[in-house]
């Protein structure tokens, strides 16, 4: 076939052009004025986040300078979040990863700034968008402690204390800062209505994790102390808030005269070896010691603290006599000594006699503390009563002695909750 001339060529290839069979020449980025736009974001405006979740947006055409400058995180406070920011060009998304848990609870804002562009330099309308965390709190397995507080959030009005067995999430209405520790406030389930210790993004804290409950005021109530196991007899807080069971009573009660002392009262076996080095080493020194009064069961407290309101009125025998549950006496580990011979130690200025200075100078090294020394009414909870000594053993009376009263020392290491 001969070749075709140059002018039927041409006509040729302008007739194939117009039929739409040959690519048309490629646009150059001049060409390109449109803006790109965000296609998808997750979390949803308005919608929810896990506190270790990510943000992400999706683009309708490849971008350029997405980074941690033009992909932003802030709290509802204005303050940016750390973060890492990645590109994706397959799937067009750019993940945002906080470098720490967020708080639970909180409005957070995601920010993409006009410096992102297309290919063509076209800049990014400003977006924005806000949601929030995910008001969940996890529990691994452990024993926690809920609270219920006054308004001023200073004293307990309840305790609640249950074990997990295995991990688990609940639903929880908002966190907050109550002295310098994090609770959460749990909307159901088993610590429902309470407030529990936990982290800020969310993982609640058993006892043995949690930060060491603020020493409480002197309230009255009725809540169930933490230790009530009789191994525990050394570190059981009882005071003005917490009390012991009804049925509470140790099996291992012994008369006093075992250690030297007058009889008809009764403390628990494993104190009388202390006791009785105590007694004779006082009489060694010239003091002669005797019980006033030793264990008392819950009944027996029953009728102690009636005859004080009956003596002294209620509001001046609270602070000299516990109400039943709340005393120590019914631990079996503690005595209100007097002089041999003498008063009532209440009836006389005991503190000032050679046996009570000696108390008050040596029963540590015997294991025993005055629970309620001198000036300490704001902390030990009750007036001064320079008789009353609860036995806690040598190690922990030596550490109780730097402390100003056995109840600051007992809350410092925890014993009020766990």
């Amino acid at each position: 076939m001969p070749p075709m001339s140059r002018r039927r060529s041409l006509c040729l290839l302008l007739a194939v052009a117009a039929s739409g069979l040959l690519p048309a020449a490629p646009a150059t980025a001049s060409d390109d004025v449109t803006p790109p736009t965000v296609v998808g974001v997750r979390p949803r405006a308005g919608g929810a986040i896990e506190t270790d979740g990510v943000v992400r947006a999706t683009f309708d055409e490849p971008v350029a300078n997405v980074n941690v400058t033009t992909f932003v995180l802030r709290s509802a406070s204005g303050q940016k979040i750390a973060a890492s920011v990645a590109w994706s060009p397959g799937t067009l998304t750019a993940t945002l990863k906080p470098t720490a848990k967020l708080t639970l609870g909180r409005r957070y804002t995601a920010t993409l700034r006009g410096l992102i562009t297309d290919v063509a330099g076209n800049p990014l309308p400003r977006t924005e968008w806000t949601f929030t965390t995910r008001s969940r709190v996890s529990f691994e397995p452990g024993r926690y402690t809920g609270y219920r507080f006054e308004a001023d959030d200073r004293t307990f009005t309840a305790v609640k204390r249950a074990t997990v067995d295995a991990p688990m999430t609940v639903g929880v209405e908002r966190y907050r800062r109550i002295g310098d520790q994090g609770y959460v406030y749990v909307a159901r389930g088993t610590w429902a209505g309470y407030w529990v210790h936990a982290r800020r993004w969310g993982e609640a804290l058993d006892d043995e994790r949690a930060p060491i409950t603020p020493r409480p005021g002197c309230g009255y109530r009725d809540l169930p102390t933490a230790r009530v196991g009789y191994g525990k007899w050394a570190s059981t807080v009882l005071d003005t808030l917490f009390r012991l069971p009804r049925g509470y009573a140790p099996g291992d009660l012994v008369d006093t005269s075992r250690a030297g002392l007058n009889g008809g009262h009764r403390v628990r076996s494993l104190a009388i070896a202390d006791l009785g080095a105590m007694v004779a080493a006082a009489r060694r020194d010239g003091a002669r010691l005797a019980v006033q009064s030793a264990y008392r069961s819950h009944a027996s407290q029953v009728a102690s603290f009636d005859y004080w309101v009956r003596r002294i009125g209620l509001q001046a025998a609270l602070k000299v006599s516990a109400r039943p549950g709340h005393s120590e006496h019914q631990l079996g580990t503690t005595i209100d000594f007097r002089t041999a011979g003498g008063p009532a130690p209440w009836d006389v200025n005991w503190a000032a006699t050679r046996e009570g200075t000696w108390m008050a100078r040596h029963a540590w090294k015997h294991g025993w503390v005055m629970s309620y020394p001198d000036g300490t009414s704001r902390t030990s909870c009750y007036s001064f009563e320079p008789w009353h000594f609860r036995y806690v053993g040598r190690e922990a009376a030596a550490a109780i002695r730097e402390a100003t009263a056995p109840r600051v020392w007992l809350w410092s290491r925890g014993y009020g909750v766990r």
